[in-house]
């Protein structure tokens, strides 16, 4: 068997068992691409006006104010944008957005545009499986998320003309017009490969490091760092306890003069056996891994503990970090979001036109046969 022949067939047959799944996320890889951005928009209705000559109210007096409101589910987070017409976001066991200035609850966010895209990417990853189920979802995803990256690498080959000729060439690489629905779907099955083939090994390759832990372990071993291992969050009975002796409000002013372009500050809301509070000071739109630090403050006097932006990062958990959002395109900015969205949709298209040449030439003839027969 020649060697063309030898990568066709498992190409066709890995397109044809995956390629539903892989269609699946595609689609919902191209719904899910300007996410950020969009609830970002929505969440621009509880903004509020400045009062005039009126100062925010601290973030001890807003927790405390609304204290009751919360619930006895524990708080996660507090977020603070750097827009004195933002809320500050508290997230418990809702997300909770609050006026800056008299601590009324504006309300829990836009729980549509919100929910919608965690159904989006519930489907993306887990089929929308739920529970103990999706680890079964994932075993199928994250299988044809491999055959995708074997079918990509292997069509860079197929792909390339026979005869190398300029007019051969042409062919692959550019829209022509077609006299019937073949002819437009090889067409566009080899344009569209071609131009996404490398941002799709990109974004399919870095998927992989999601779905399997070897994956993942081979980024830190690249790195030559041991792999960190999983803390799920199980806390020691006998761990010791620590008491909040400073104000978080001071705090979060500690946090506002690491960056003086900082973007929004995020504090991880301490647990009882936590000693420090951790804050991430962003100075990007949040998809950007490299514009990200963390710091750690004592609760007990309120010092730094620990001031460690993204660049102070080991290689293996920048690269790691860095992985995360290159998967959505999101760590290059809004270009890198718009290139991963459109190569998405090419994605769709190429299960699309491969699944159509493949019924073309193999099943309708057969179909075709069968009705000869049975007419005859």
């Amino acid at each position: 068997m020649e060697f063309r022949k030898l990568i066709y067939w498992p190409h066709l047959i890995c397109g044809v068992i995956a390629g539903v799944l892989i269609f699946i996320m595609s689609v919902t890889g191209v719904i899910l691409t300007y996410e950020r951005q969009m609830i970002s928009w929505a969440e621009g209705s509880y903004d509020r006006e400045v009062p005039m000559g009126e100062a925010p109210l601290s973030i001890d007096e807003i927790l405390s104010k609304n204290n009751a409101a919360f619930g006895e589910k524990p708080l996660r987070s507090v977020k603070l944008e750097n827009n004195p017409e933002a809320p500050v976001v508290v997230r418990g066991g809702d997300y909770y957005y609050i006026n800056r200035y008299n601590g009324e609850i504006l309300g829990n966010g836009p729980k549509g545009v919100k929910g919608f895209f965690s159904d989006m990417r519930s489907l993306h990853r887990w089929l929308l499986m739920t529970g103990e189920n999706r680890s079964t979802a994932r075993m199928f995803t994250g299988a044809a998320n491999l055959m995708f990256l074997f079918i990509v690498i292997s069509g860079m080959y197929l792909w390339l003309p026979r005869v190398f000729t300029k007019e051969n060439f042409k062919k692959i690489l550019f829209f022509r017009k077609t006299n019937s629905s073949r002819a437009r779907d090889f067409n566009w099955h080899n344009v569209m490969g071609i131009w996404s083939a490398i941002p799709l090994i990109v974004i399919v390759a870095t998927a992989t490091v999601f779905y399997y832990s070897w994956a993942n372990n081979l980024v830190y071993q690249m790195a030559g760092e041991e792999p960190p291992v999983r803390n799920r969050g199980a806390q020691n009975a006998g761990a010791p306890t620590f008491d909040q002796n400073v104000p978080f409000e001071s705090m979060f002013d500690k946090a506002v003069t690491m960056r003086e372009n900082w973007t929004t500050i995020t504090m991880t809301y301490p647990k009882a056996t936590d000693e420090n509070v951790r804050f991430s000071v962003d100075t990007g739109n949040g998809g950007e891994p490299q514009k990200k630090a963390d710091l750690y403050l004592s609760r007990a006097d309120g010092g730094t503990a620990k001031w460690e932006p993204y660049q102070d990062y080991s290689t293996g958990k920048q690269a790691r970090y860095f992985i995360r959002f290159l998967h959505t395109g999101e760590a290059l900015g809004i270009i890198g979001q718009t290139v991963a969205g459109i190569v998405s949709l090419f994605a769709a298209i190429l299960v699309w036109t491969g699944l159509a040449l493949a019924y073309r030439k193999y099943i309708k003839p057969l179909t075709g046969r069968k009705a000869k027969k049975a007419r005859a």
